[in-house]
């Protein structure tokens, strides 16, 4: 014969999934972070040595550095367990510290 959970158990389980993710909720800072590090790997991709390398990687750190100060001006939508981020056409999801591009 097989248990039934308790009704107790399963509140406190789904009320503490929601205190997670509650402090986990990305801030804008966070996003920020994120971001222009997301830029700085897509300007700076493709190992390569001497010359050309050290002139990605400065491409890669500019890029970094003028899309944090982009993404300043990102809207942001706090839902208390998630946040959308949004600025023209490109919207982001933020929970538990991961986003997610949705358009």
């Amino acid at each position: 014969m097989a248990k039934s959970s308790s009704p107790l158990a399963t509140v406190i389980i789904v009320v503490l999934a929601l205190v997670l993710l509650y402090a986990l909720n990305p801030t804008r800072e966070d996003f920020i972070a994120w971001r222009s590090g997301h830029a700085r790997r897509d300007a700076s991709s493709g190992a390569e040595n001497g010359f050309i390398g050290t002139l990605k990687k400065g491409a890669g750190a500019v890029a970094g550095a003028m899309t944090g100060a982009v993404a300043g001006g990102y809207g942001r939508k706090d839902y208390l367990i998630c946040s959308s981020y949004s600025l023209g056409g490109d919207e982001y999801l933020g929970i538990a510290h991961f986003f997610i591009k949705l358009k």
